[in-house]
């Protein structure tokens, strides 16, 4: 599986990161990104005027690629829950899975 974990919230980076490599996940990139929203607020004047109601402390992400089995990334789901951070539930992150057909 090809997984893309997009991490809502920064303060939780160096947990998810752990969680990996004890999964067995090692070979991963993480990218910083920023949200449409916050793109569009800060750098186009038409929806400047949005600034003030909309905030600023959502407008960037973390996200996290990664080749890793089903069981990995269910063992990593886990170890976070024991640790007190439910990823799903709290809407600290967002999951995808692609399958892979084949690697290079």
């Amino acid at each position: 599986m090809y997984m893309i974990l997009q991490l809502n919230q920064d303060k939780y980076q160096d947990d998810v990161l752990m969680a990996l490599t004890e999964a067995g996940i090692e070979d991963t990139v993480v990218m910083a990104a920023e949200t449409l929203g916050h793109k569009l607020l800060f750098d186009n004047p038409l929806f400047a005027g949005f600034r003030k109601t909309m905030g600023s402390d959502k407008g960037y992400a973390n996200v996290i690629m990664a080749i890793a089995e089903q069981d990995q990334i269910d063992f990593m789901i886990e170890e976070l829950k024991n640790a007190g951070i439910d990823l799903i539930e709290d809407n600290i992150a967002k999951i995808i899975l692609l399958p892979i057909a084949k690697i290079y």
